[in-house]
């Protein structure tokens, strides 16, 4: 249904200006979030990248425990959303079981993207999707973790060029999403 009606226009246009003055109002716009997030994120890559330099046999557990405390630190940065409605649930299961049958993080991300976007897309940019930032973010890092035990030999390449069920490969993405339900627990509003 189009609204061509002009008070209606006007009304959506309001809408969008009050949620963004409250962004600024309360400090939590897009820059602030991303710094928030990074000043976090990137401290623990690092120990992690570190990690895997001086123990690289235990790269794939100490990134996995990296994942979990980064899953954790997202709702708390105000990045993404609590995870409490089912949406949300539904989105974290469709990347889970995407993961697990394909086997590959870029694979997976770009599946549930191209799904995410059509969902968008069909709802007219009504739909925000904070899986899908969790996503992005989990491809960013376990690209960055898995480059580094690469590099260290401890990882094939072949890991990455493959799609096959494993639940190893999934373990990971199981890390953010259940740090995502944790810190989602303890971020007060």
């Amino acid at each position: 249904m189009m609204h061509n009606n002009p008070l209606y226009e006007a009304a959506e246009e309001a809408k969008k200006s009050v949620k963004f003055l409250y962004e600024v109002n309360t400090g939590y716009t897009l820059t602030a979030k991303l710094e928030r997030f990074f000043g976090v994120g990137l401290l623990l890559a690092l120990l992690n990248l570190i990690f895997i330099a001086w123990r690289p046999d235990w790269g794939v557990w100490s990134s996995i425990a990296t994942l979990f405390f980064i899953g954790v630190w997202l709702p708390n940065s105000y990045l993404i959303d609590r995870l409490e409605d089912l949406a949300g649930y539904r989105d974290l299961f469709a990347l889970t079981l995407l993961h697990g049958v394909l086997g590959n993080p870029v694979a997976a991300f770009v599946v549930y993207g191209l799904f995410a976007l059509l969902f968008w897309a069909l709802s007219r940019g009504e739909q925000s999707n904070p899986a899908a930032i969790l996503a992005l973010v989990y491809v960013g890092f376990r690209g960055l973790f898995d480059g580094a035990l690469m590099l260290t030999g401890a990882l094939d390449i072949a890991d990455w060029l493959r799609f096959q069920m494993d639940f190893m490969s999934t373990l990971p993405f199981l890390a953010i999403g259940f740090g995502w339900f944790v810190g989602s627990l303890f971020r007060n509003d």
